[in-house]
């Protein structure tokens, strides 16, 4: 994230509650909204499950995060990103006490590269510590996070039916 020459930057999210344990929040900065509204609800049986709740909400953050962290570094060591895909679950569980918690949150980055690079391996050592929302939530929650690498190999050649065929490789 980019601070802006600014000391701090304030994000703010209003929630305003619809009915049972739905909320609409509206997210902005400095007065200036950030997108649309959205709902988020609790999971049945005690809500509606009518809208995200809020460890996919958390997760979502950690992923968006991640993906943009990683994003950024791959745009920096100039290899061009064809397609990028994320997937994030966030694992409620029983702690001591028998509360529900989220135990640990799974991440899968998925970036679809146009050609193989050495610089691949580089990219994915240090993306993380750019990423301010894992970087602030690891002291409390485990956060794996996986890099499935994808490749775009040239297209086939004219007249032929297949398209470009993705290759999958786990590390580069």
């Amino acid at each position: 994230m980019e601070m802006r020459n600014q000391d701090r930057r304030y994000f703010r999210v209003d929630l305003h509650h619809q009915d049972r344990y739905r909320f609409r929040s509206q997210a902005s900065e400095d007065g200036r909204q950030h997108g649309e509204s959205y709902l988020s609800d609790e999971p049945d049986p005690v809500g509606e499950a009518a809208a995200p709740a809020t460890p996919a909400l958390l997760g979502s953050a950690i992923a968006h995060c991640l993906s943009a962290s990683l994003l950024e570094t791959l745009r920096h060591a100039h290899l061009p990103v064809d397609d990028f895909r994320s997937e994030v679950v966030a694992v409620v569980a029983p702690n001591s006490q028998g509360l529900p918690r989220i135990d640990h949150v799974d991440v899968v980055l998925r970036p679809v590269l146009m050609e193989r690079s050495g610089r691949t391996r580089r990219c994915e050592e240090v993306f993380e510590k750019h990423c301010t929302v894992t970087s602030s939530v690891r002291d409390g929650i485990d956060v794996r996070v996986r890099v499935e690498w994808e490749y775009t190999d040239t297209p086939t050649p004219a007249g032929s039916v297949a398209g470009p065929e993705r290759v999958v490789a786990a590390r580069d």
